[in-house]
């Protein structure tokens, strides 16, 4: 009879002996009877994500600073109201917003996702343009509720156009709004929040920016879903331009609206 002492069975993953009565090992934790760990992979995979929680704080940082040039350009805006008629200070503070989103769209990569070409095929392309009528509607009821209720005057989108073609109200409300906004929204602060945000944190929080910078508290119950919306055609297709259409659809039957007389309260954004 062999009365030697069973030598302790050794973890597979770091090594040391293990207690026969022990169902993890006491030095690195690794559970027994498992198969051996990568120690190489699993150092990669914290590097990784150390990488990646510092890569998301400096997205969060920039996403900061791009918001409070936004709202400098707002307020450099209102300035240039107060200094001339509303014609020169719309075209004065898409000039200044446009610059700041080129400039904060030219330093960061995520500003362009890399996406699927168009994002939609024709379908995908004709089910936006059908969901905006309703959305526009859904808006108009709204804001006319909201002027009923309360003594809020209802401002008309075509006044700082009058004596001017109404081509300018398209290209200023509609055009511009579409290509800039989705370019600052749905393309640089999206991208730099979803360095570390998962993607419904990112279009809510995007939204939320979106509705904020119109300065405008009834409008929030507007804005935000409809940042929302945008958003999520973002997440959905990969691309900037599903976004780009939806705005300027909504943004174009609003113009179109007061320009063929077709209702009141409407609201472009």
């Amino acid at each position: 009879m062999d009365d030697a002492t069973p030598t302790p069975e050794g973890c597979v993953s770091c090594g040391r002996a293990l207690k026969p009565e022990s169902a993890f090992c006491g030095d690195c934790g690794h559970r027994r009877g498992e198969p051996p760990v990568d120690r190489a992979a699993k150092v990669k995979v914290r590097l990784d994500r150390v990488r990646r929680i510092e890569s998301g704080w400096g997205g969060i940082r920039a996403v900061i600073f791009f918001y409070v040039g936004l709202l400098l350009g707002q307020a450099a805006s209102m300035l240039v109201a107060h200094a001339t008629n509303e014609f020169t200070a719309d075209l004065g503070g898409t000039a200044i917003l446009a610059a700041i989103i080129l400039l904060a769209a030219s330093m960061n990569r995520d500003a362009f996702p890399p996406g699927r070409g168009a994002g939609f095929g024709p379908r995908g392309y004709g089910l936006v343009f059908l969901a905006a009528i309703p959305i526009v509607l859904v808006v108009a009821v709204y804001v006319h509720g909201l002027s009923r209720l309360f003594p809020i005057p209802t401002q008309s989108y075509l006044e700082p156009y009058q004596g001017r073609s109404p081509a300018w109200a398209y290209f200023l409300v509609a055009v511009a709004p579409a290509f800039f906004e989705e370019l600052a929204f749905r393309g640089v602060i999206f991208g730099l929040l979803r360095r570390s945000l998962n993607p419904r944190e990112t279009i809510l929080l995007s939204a939320v920016a979106f509705g904020l910078l119109h300065l405008s508290v009834p409008m929030l119950l507007t804005h935000v879903p409809l940042g929302i919306y945008l958003g999520w055609l973002r997440h959905r297709s990969g691309s900037l331009y599903p976004s780009m259409v939806a705005h300027f659809l909504h943004n174009a039957f609003v113009v179109t609206a007061e320009v063929w007389a077709l209702g009141p309260g409407w609201l472009s954004s």
